[in-house]
Formats: C-alpha cells, structure tokens, sequence
C-alpha cells in the first residue's frame, strides 16, 4: 500500500478536472492508479472515489439536470454493467490495461471530430450511450466519454450537461460499486485507499466546482479533450512496453 502515496497528486488534479466540468476523474485516474495497482483494485478504487465527487456535487446538479435525459441513460447503464463486470473477470490484466487507454483514445478523437451518427433526442439513443458507459464503467470506470459524446451532441446546454452527467455518474456508479463488492471483487486494499485518498480528493472537487462558478467554460470539449488524450497516450506506454519486451 505505500504506492498509494505516489497517485495522490494525479487524484486530486483529477478531482479538479472533475469538479469543474462534471466529468473526467475516472479517465485520469484510473490511468494513474493502473501503474501502480491491477486493474480490478484501480476500477474499484476509482468508482467508489468518483462516486463521493458526486455526491459532493449533487445538490447543485439536482437543480439544472433534465431528468428526460437522465432516466433513459440511467437504464441503459443496468444493462450494460453486467456486461462490462464480465469483461473485468474475463480479461487478462495487461490487455485490460492497454484497451483501457485505447479506448479512451478513440473516444476523445470522436470526441474532437464533428462525426455524429445519431439523433441524440431519440430514446433509443439515449439508451444506447447509457449502455455502452455501463460497459465502460464496469470494466474499466471509462463510462464518462461515452456520456459526454453524447451530452455534446445534444440540444443541451453547458450547465445542463454538467449536472445530468453528475446525477448520471452517482447512479451508475453506486450500481457498479455494489455488483463489484457482491461479486467478491474488492478486498481490504480498496477501504484503505479511499480512507488514504477522500480527503485530498474532496477538497480538490470543492476547488474545481469553485472555479466552476467563478467562471464557466464556454463548451466542455475544450476543456477536458485535451487532458483525456495526454493521459490515454501516456498510459498506453508502459502497457505496450509489456507486450513488446
């Protein structure tokens, strides 16, 4: 457990990011942790941190969320999560590790480039995204730019894609948390993690939800892209280093 002490910087900046738009702490830190932990332990870790972000964050987001939105997300993400819970069991460890920063790759390409193929009002829609960030969440805690694809495709605003990805996250992840402790997949490393890493990461939310306030970015996209890109190539390094020694 002494290696928990090298990931709290790169915790609480992820705690910033996600303070201030809503999203991110996952992406970030489950990169950080994989160098350090399996990723069993980091996905673990990482939701069950990101799911007191949230709750920190929920009394302003309960008032700008559209509920609309949120519901079909949310059931799309039930029915994802097992399918994601079966890609954790099932996949080797260093594969796991390296999809993991492909995946968030690929998504902030999409996420940079014009590309929608969907109707983002459709119901379906909706359910499909919450499905896939399921996947996501349960197997890796990469639920987050599947949603935000979706959020920056549809008619909403800033403050209203914030907030519904906000109440989106406390209720995918609190399902995926449970299913990971049910299933039998945490152990005593993960209450000490979060006993070490709460507070650093509480206060670096409060930090980030502050500048929030203080001055709103004009899109997400701008913000949190280019952070997700620098630590999905910086986290596909050490897995290929594996692969090709």
């Amino acid at each position: 457990m002494e290696q928990i002490w090298y990931v709290i910087p790169v915790v609480m900046f992820a705690a910033a990011v996600r303070g201030y738009s809503g999203f991110g702490f996952a992406v970030i830190a489950v990169v950080g942790l994989n160098f350090f932990f399996e990723p069993k332990q980091s996905v673990a870790i990482v939701l069950s941190l990101d799911l007191i972000c949230s709750i920190n964050l929920w009394k302003q987001a309960i008032k700008q969320a559209d509920f609309s939105v949120l519901k079909n997300l949310i059931l799309g993400s039930i029915l994802g999560i097992p399918i994601g819970y079966c890609f954790l069991l099932f996949i080797p460890a260093d594969i796991l590790k390296l999809l993991i920063c492909i995946a968030i790759l690929v998504l902030a390409m999409l996420l940079f480039s014009s590309f929608r193929p969907f109707d983002a009002s459709k119901n379906s829609s909706k359910i499909g995204f919450g499905l896939a960030s399921g996947v996501g969440t349960a197997s890796a805690s990469i639920g987050g730019p599947m949603i935000v694809y979706y959020m920056l495709s549809s008619h909403l605003n800033t403050s209203t894609q914030r907030a519904t990805m906000i109440l989106f996250f406390i209720a995918s992840e609190g399902i995926a948390i449970m299913s990971l402790i049910a299933g039998g997949q945490t152990d005593s490393t993960l209450f000490k993690a979060v006993l070490i890493l709460i507070l650093p990461t509480l206060l670096a939310v409060k930090y980030g939800q502050y500048q929030f306030n203080k001055k709103p970015p004009e899109s997400l996209k701008s913000f949190a892209l280019p952070i997700m890109v620098i630590v999905a190539v910086l986290g596909m390094v050490p897995s290929a280093m594996t692969f090709i020694g």
